[in-house]
């Protein structure tokens, strides 16, 4: 049994080891030992959400750290980005 879905399961954005998140390389490795029953719980838990272990593990413990998902954290620094990107584009323009 596999603890792991296809990468391919999750259309969402997500910054892998050695690329940059909301803040900067993810460089540290988290790990827990929890009991089967648990695990089988969990398993289910993150094929419901159509995510990987390694994604809904980082969720909760930004979660838990920063009171938001990993994933909101990314959308919100790509919104933002884009929008640092929209202005600067119409300001290059205005200057035209």
């Amino acid at each position: 049994m596999g603890t792991e879905l296809p990468p391919d399961t999750d259309d969402m954005p997500m910054f892998a080891r050695g690329i940059a998140g909301p803040f900067g390389k993810l460089t540290c490795d988290a790990k827990t030992w929890i009991d089967e029953t648990t695990h089988e719980l969990w398993l289910q838990h993150c094929a419901q959400r159509g995510q990987d272990t390694a994604s809904v593990l980082r969720d909760c413990i930004y979660a838990l750290v920063h009171g938001k998902t990993y994933r909101q954290m990314v959308m919100e620094k790509a919104q933002l980005e884009s929008t640092q990107i929209l202005a600067a584009t119409q300001l290059l323009k205005s200057k035209d």
